[in-house]
């Protein structure tokens, strides 16, 4: 299931919207405990798309995102019951 996640979502980086691999990036957090990919694929799409100002004058956002989805799936998998 890991590698389909890392599949898709190169694939997603490079040829599909942002908000597909977005997307991609919050299911596999949550299906795959300890998914640590998802820090090397937000900076992947940093270093890809990224702009010298970026968004707000937050040049990381991808990262910042993929660090924040990463840190909230980790505590919600341990609050919620997977039966």
């Amino acid at each position: 299931m890991r590698i389909a996640f890392n599949i898709g979502l190169i694939i997603s980086i490079l040829y599909l919207p942002w908000w597909v691999g977005a997307l991609i990036l919050l299911v596999a957090c949550f299906m795959i405990e300890r998914f640590y990919e998802a820090f090397l694929y937000g900076i992947l799409t940093d270093a890809l798309y990224g702009t010298s100002l970026g968004i707000h004058a937050i040049m990381y956002v991808a990262s910042l995102y993929s660090l924040v989805v990463f840190c909230l799936a980790a505590f919600l998998r341990d609050k919620l019951s997977w039966q």
